[in-house]
């Protein structure tokens, strides 16, 4: 008997040229047929009359650690209609250690973030050990790595040393661009575009970071960000569709750690110390990230302040620092063959609650800026073939069963199904469990610590530059 079958919904699939309405089944967790009408027995069936279904959605940049974080981010992505995350920072073992409490049923690829004093022993370290860093990652079972150029700057030579390891080792390397030299701004995304050169792979993380308007204008970073891309085609990018960003407020010494912290502070009017961020967040201009024992939410106001002293500045959250002209220029932009620019959306959300592909995404196509074949191209098919993951990012027969429903109307998910199984249903979270992306370096470990895997190709700068073409 087929496992579920999900009916009457408006199907979009880009990569077999499928806009219409169809019935899905599903079974051992593969897509076991897609017709107009499955007229068999199932164990489970899902209404999807007036829906639209896609392959399931990719998150190109998240944080799902317990870490400064919370151990509800699954369930968080999973609400919002995400089958597959890329975590951009780790901590790995933090992650890979805590699923027995934070499982929602979702896949999960990590990179380990390059940080002096966490996993590396200085700014500047050693060749040897840069290489004995991702070859640990990649043992341990994440896929690369993240530099935190944004939020703690190296010298340019050791990120630029970084990204030709990982590329000897063929291992994914992911920039938040900046250096001791630039910032997180357009002035730091020329650099790190300059650092990739034309023949290294390179994900340059949410590119609409850099168009805030710090150096120029907000529209023409965005348009030079646009250029810069498009003339390095071996450079993999994704953005997000939130105005809030994410950042630690962490206060030591009475400056916060974080650059971007300083960053935003200053541009918003707030002196760089304890009592700017304090002042911001009292003044609702700062959020932020609380457990409330079910999700993360941003607090503010007297309440905020209250929970950031109570944890001696040990949190993250949320300035509200992203233009809607940059994120919308990024969103939509396409190079001349018809490829996006901007390859994948993102949330960098996870713990934090910013998960808004679908929400804010479904509003660009309200708009017309983007049809639905398109969104599910930035939603879905772009990460699966950057990633390596064959099996994802189409319904095609015998695909693995990743499927997200949404409600256009109420633009919000209804259901997502990751594997074959119901994780999440019209609000509802009923999955549960993690399977880790890992390549063939990691298998062995998570095998032994009996943790669900599956195994990525090899990272392949050739599927990078070769884009979709919707």
């Amino acid at each position: 008997m087929t496992d579920l079958i999900i009916r009457g919904a408006r199907v979009v699939d880009p990569l077999n040229k499928l806009n219409a309405f169809r019935d899905v089944a599903v079974e051992d967790g593969k897509i076991k047929s897609v017709a107009e009408e499955i007229c068999e027995p199932s164990c489970e069936e899902i209404s999807a009359a007036g829906k639209v279904l896609i392959p399931g959605i990719i998150d190109m940049h998240t944080h799902m650690r317990t870490v400064l974080g919370h151990k509800h981010a699954q369930r968080m992505i999973a609400k919002a209609g995400v089958c597959t995350a890329l975590d951009m920072a780790g901590p790995l073992e933090d992650i890979l250690s805590t699923v027995s409490e934070t499982g929602a049923g979702v896949n999960i690829a990590v990179l380990e973030a390059a940080r002096e004093g966490f996993t590396l022993s200085s700014s500047r370290p050693s060749v040897s050990e840069q290489e004995d860093f991702l070859d640990k990652t990649l043992e341990q079972g994440g896929i690369g790595i993240k530099l935190l150029g944004g939020h703690f700057p190296m010298d340019l030579d050791i990120s630029e040393s970084f990204i030709d390891i990982a590329n000897q080792k063929k291992a994914w390397v992911a920039w938040h661009v900046g250096s001791t030299k630039h910032g997180s701004n357009i002035e730091g995304l020329r650099e790190a575009v300059a650092a990739a050169g034309m023949d290294r792979f390179l994900h340059v993380a949410h590119v609409n970071s850099y168009c805030r308007g710090q150096v120029l204008n907000e529209r023409d970073e965005a348009l030079e960000a646009i250029e810069l891309l498009k003339a390095h085609p071996n450079i993999f990018s994704e953005s997000y569709l939130s105005p809030l960003n994410g950042t630690r407020f962490v206060i030591r010494d009475n400056v916060p750690v974080s650059k971007v912290t300083t960053t935003c502070l200053l541009k918003l009017g707030y002196s760089n110390d304890y009592e700017g961020v304090k002042k911001a967040i009292l003044d609702g201009a700062a959020g932020v990230l609380a457990d409330t024992g079910v999700i993360g939410v941003l607090l503010s106001g007297r309440e905020g302040v209250q929970y950031w002293e109570a944890r001696n500045t040990e949190c993250v959250g949320s300035f509200s620092v992203n233009p809607a002209v940059s994120r919308f220029l990024l969103a939509t932009a396409k190079r001349a063959d018809g490829s996006f620019v901007v390859d994948s959306f993102s949330t960098d959300g996870g713990c934090y609650p910013r998960n808004v592909i679908v929400e804010n995404g479904l509003l660009l196509v309200k708009f017309g800026a983007l049809s639905l074949t398109e969104y599910a191209v930035k939603a879905s098919l772009n990460g699966a073939r950057a990633l390596g993951l064959p099996n994802k990012g189409h319904l095609s027969v015998g695909a693995d069963a990743d499927i997200s429903i949404l409600d256009i109307e109420a633009e919000k998910a209804f259901a997502t199904v990751v594997n074959g199984r119901v994780s999440m249903l019209n609000g509802n979270l009923v999955g549960s469990g993690t399977t880790f992306i890992c390549d063939e370096r990691g298998a062995g470990t998570l095998k032994r610590r009996g943790l669900s895997y599956v195994v990525k190709a090899p990272l392949s700068l050739d599927q990078i530059e070769n884009r979709y073409i919707s």
